[in-house]
Order: C-alpha cells, then sequence, then structure tokens
C-alpha cells in the first residue's frame, strides 16, 4: 500500500482486535510519527497506537489528569494534546539544536551524555530538515552571523553567541501532515497501520534467553470498551515526556516483580525551562531592535534571533535569551488565527468584521514576507528580552503513579514539581550577567533596562519542556541506554523529550527528532 491504514478502535465491529507487527509505537506525536514512516519506508511493518482520534484534544478531554502535592505542573495541563499530530497541532514548531555550548568542562548532573546528543544532533540535523521539508543546512549560527552583521561581532566579542532559530511553516507544523507523504514513496508494499482512540492499558511478556526481559504485547482500550491486543518484535514508546513516564511506571505494576532495572529512577529528576522576561529594550531604541532582530524568512521557514553565553562561570546554568516583539494589531491577529487553523485542521474562528479590521495590517505582513523576506513589525512596537534557563533536576521533582483510577482503569500520574529558591536565583544571577555582557558590549546593540528580578508571589513559567523523567545514560540511575533503549528490556525503546538529562540551551524537538532518526536507522539495521 502507499498510503496508512487508520483504524478507529471506537467504531470497529468486534469487541476484542488482535494485530502483529515487527514494530509497535506509542504516540502519534511528533516523535511517534517520524518514527513510523522511516520505519515503513525502510520495509518494516509498523503499527502506530494513537490514544487519541484524528483531530487533537486536550488531556482533560481524553480523560487524562494528574495531580500535584506541590505547585501544579502547567505543561501537564496546559501542555499536552492527544490525537494524530499530539501536541504538534499546537506547539510552535520552533528547531534549533543543542550544541557544543551544552557541553562543559566541569562535572554536572551527567558529564558525560551531552557530547552523545550533540553528536547525533550534528549527524542527523540535515536529515531531519531534509525529512521535514526545508531544502538547505541549518545554518543555525551562520546565518544569524550574516543576518546581524555587523552588531553580530558586537556580541560575539562580549562573550555571547547569536544563533537563528527555525520555524516549521503552519501548513507543515502539524506532524500529521507526514502521513501523507508516502503517495511519493517508489515503494508499493509500505506497511504502515494507525490504530486511534486506542490507550494502551497493559502489558505481556516472556522470558528471553538473557537477564534482560523481553515484551510479548501491549493491550490498549477505546473510550466505549474494546481493546485491542498488539503483538510486535519491537515496542517504541513515543507519548510524550509525562506520558512516556507513566507508561513505564506501569510496566513496572504489570507484574509480580519490576521488569525494568531496579535501580533505573523512572519518574525522579524531572525539570524544565524557566522563562521570564528580564529586560526591556529602551524606547528610543526600539526601531533598532526591530532592524535588526525582526525574525526573517529564509526559503519559506521563519527564523528568529536568539542568545547563548560562550564562556558563563563554572556551575551555571545552561540558558538563552532572545528578544520578543510585544505586537498585536488586528491584522496580525487575523493572520495568526487563519495560521493556527491550518495547524489545528480546522477553519479559522473569524468573522467577517475580524477580516475587515485586519486586511491593512495583513497586507502589511504579506509585504514583510514576500517582498522583504521579514516579518512585519510596526514602528514603535514594545520589545524586550526573554530568558530562558535550565531547572537543576532534583529528585524531589519527580512523577509517580497515584492510588486514583482513570476511564481506562490506569493510575493517574502524580506530578511532584516545583520551583525552588535556586531556581529563581538562577534566573535572577543569570539575567543580571546577561544585561551586563548586552550593554557592555558596544554602543552600536540597543541599550536593555533591566526589569525587577524579585518574585513575591509570582513565579517565572515554564515552556512546557519537560525532560529528565527517563534519562539517558550508562550510570545506574539512567533509564535508558545512549541509544534509547530500556535498561533491563530486549525490545523496548523509549523516544520523548524525557530521556534528555535537563533541558540546555535549546527547545528540545529538534534534537528529539535527531535521536529518532538514529534509532530508525539502528533498528533498520
Amino acid at each position: 500500500m502507499s498510503t496508512p491504514v487508520i483504524m478507529n478502535l471506537s467504531t470497529v465491529d468486534d469487541d476484542h482486535t488482535t494485530l502483529q507487527c515487527d514494530v509497535a509505537i506509542i504516540g502519534a506525536g511528533a516523535a511517534g510519527i517520524y518514527l513510523a514512516k522511516q520505519l515503513a519506508l525502510g520495509g518494516k511493518d509498523v503499527l502506530l497506537i494513537e490514544a487519541g482520534g484524528d483531530v487533537c484534544v486536550s488531556n482533560a478531554e481524553l480523560g487524562f489528569n494528574a495531580g500535584f502535592p506541590l505547585s501544579p505542573y502547567p505543561g501537564a495541563t496546559r501542555g499536552r494534546f492527544f490525537g494524530l499530530g499530539g501536541t504538534t497541532s499546537r506547539w510552535g514548531g520552533l528547531l534549533f539544536p543543542h550544541t557544543t555550548l551544552d557541553a562543559r568542562n566541569e562535572p554536572d548532573f551527567t558529564p558525560d551524555q551531552w557530547p552523545r546528543i550533540i553528536e547525533d544532533v550534528d549527524r542527523w540535523g540535515h536529515t531531519v530538515l531534509t525529512r521535514l521539508g526545508y531544502p538547505l543546512e541549518g545554518q543555525f549560527m551562520e546565518f544569524a552571523q550574516r543576518t546581524l552583521d555587523p552588531v553580530a561581532s558586537s556580541l560575539l566579542s562580549a562573550g555571547l553567541v547569536p544563533g537563528a532559530s527555525l520555524f516549521i511553516p503552519f501548513r507543515t507544523r502539524n506532524f500529521a501532515t507526514m502521513l501523507k507523504g508516502f503517495n511519493n514513496s517508489t515503494h508499493s508494499d509500505i506497511s504502515l497501520r494507525i490504530v486511534t482512540n486506542a490507550v494502551v492499558n497493559g502489558w505481556s511478556m516472556h522470558e528471553s534467553d538473557t537477564s534482560a526481559t523481553r515484551l510479548r504485547c501491549a493491550t490498549a482500550v477505546s473510550p466505549n470498551g474494546k481493546t485491542v491486543e498488539v503483538t510486535a518484535d519491537k515496542f517504541i514508546i513515543a507519548a510524550g515526556a509525562i506520558e512516556s513516564t507513566r507508561l513505564l511506571l506501569e510496566l513496572n505494576t504489570c507484574f509480580a516483580s519490576p521488569v525494568i532495572r531496579k535501580s533505573s529512577a523512572v519518574g525522579a529528576y524531572m525539570s524544565d525551562h524557566l522563562s521570564h522576561p528580564v529586560a526591556d529594550i529602551r524606547p528610543a531604541d526600539q526601531s533598532r531592535a526591530i532592524r535588526y532582530f525582526a525574525p526573517r524568512f529564509s526559503k519559506g521557514w521563519m527564523r528568529s534571533m536568539r542568545f547563548i553565553e560562550s564562556n558563563p562561570p563554572p556551575g551555571s546554568v545552561r540558558a538563552f535569551g532572545h528578544i520578543v516583539f510585544e505586537h498585536e494589531s488586528s491584522g496580525f491577529n487575523v493572520v495568526r488565527e487563519v495560521l493556527s487553523g491550518l495547524q489545528r485542521r480546522r477553519l479559522p474562528r473569524l468573522s467577517i468584521g475580524d477580516y475587515f479590521s485586519g486586511i491593512t495590517g495583513a497586507t502589511a505582513l504579506a509585504w514583510g514576507r514576500y517582498v522583504r523576506s521579514e516579518l512585519h513589525i510596526a514602528k514603535g512596537t514594545p520589545s524586550r528580552l526573554q530568558l530562558d534557563i535550565e531547572q537543576l533536576p532534583t529528585r524531589a521533582n519527580r512523577i509517580e503513579l497515584g492510588s486514583d483510577v482513570d476511564r481506562y482503569g490506569r493510575r493517574n500520574p502524580v506530578i511532584h514539581w516545583q520551583t525552588t529558591e535556586q531556581d529563581l536565583t538562577n534566573l535572577r544571577v543569570t539575567g543580571h550577567r546577561m544585561i551586563e555582557t548586552w550593554n557592555r558590549s558596544s554602543i552600536d546593540l540597543p541599550r536593555l533596562e533591566p526589569q525587577s528580578l524579585d518574585w513575591d508571589s509570582s513565579r517565572p513559567y515554564d515552556t512546557f519542556h519537560p525532560v529528565g523523567t527517563c534519562r539517558m545514560g550508562d550510570d545506574e540511575e539512567a533509564v535508558v541506554t545512549p541509544d534509547l533503549q530500556v535498561w533491563g528490556m530486549d525490545n523496548l525503546w523509549v523516544t520523548s523529550t524525557a530521556v534528555l538529562p535537563t533541558a540546555g540551551t535549546a527547545n528540545p524537538t529538534y534534537t528529539l527528532l535527531c535521536m529518532a532518526e538514529g534509532l530508525s536507522l539502528r533498528l533498520l539495521g
């Protein structure tokens, strides 16, 4: 076949169905769809199991809830969506690599894993961009330095490395669109089946000839109680950080004794990026900020600028800064709603009056996009420096299974997460240091006016990049190997942001896709 076969478990005739495949992938988000497509193109019989339906819904709509003994974790309540495409139906689509700036000489939580992660990014990055439709090399640092010349020299001499992220276009930002690409394949025997409305809620296994444990099948249930049993040679959990962690914790409870290596710290060391504005661009310099840092377009993909310290003091957390423009107008809102509708695969929610009121602004945006190859930002638009830092991982921040059971017979996750005083200190110290570095660099750069970095009841919001709970590594507490195979399991792998040790200096999706590319090639032999 040349297109995937989609089976809605809720509407099948039989109450119980059995399926077999070479590789079963749980989760049809970015990593799951990417892996499914590459493995199917490589000749594997692939079955993709998705808890949601054709159109994505929130975790609450699906019936996935969580408990929060400490602080509510917004990444669990507002950052998760289920269905074909997963969170890519809503997320920003920003790609930026982890680089050698993430590798540190001083000992830290996992000193040996960042070089391996960076190696995967360097090795597979161009392949990933090609598969996503970007026709050039990423040139994340080169593009920024070329575009920002001559202020790039001022930034570099001050110790700030400029980079240029890539935004996937709205028409393809939802990874469900990747499932349409099989029509261009030269293979006629591609086998990819997708089961939707199928929530995995059980496992069975048989002992292998080695000391590790081998899964035999996974069972899933639909909202109306129909079940499917999937037997596979290999299983991949690609269900997002929180759900991947929950599945591994459940796996350990399905049998008389834990099957994952006992020393593996499944669910522990949860962390995220913390984000907060730290400075405003001086009003007199707003025009220069727009001229230098307004997002550009390259081959139809938008690029925005960010800044990373090249030589931070020993013991500093990884961080990056970026300029945020507070451009709100009727034209911008109309365009944003139309493009968001494309991403969510729905019609925009706009009235005729909305279209007419926004036509002037939309025209200006189109002129900037197609004539000047940059995002139009109105003169005088306020702008600020936003700082994102990684949380330091601690055992106290963790995911575990609670006693409450959901509609699918699964124990709800309990998420112990909070920002600590050390996190706030790190944000304050890093923010002050970056502002001072920026302002002493040269008169060419727009001046920064520091904001108050003293928080009382307010806290910096997180950016929904949970990591660490299925951490990769060679140490005793690591959950997966550097090749993403679960320690103690013969035929189970995890591809989610949970495998990263910390959040680092980049949004994690690009790195995750590079690791998925490497995994697909290893599984194809």
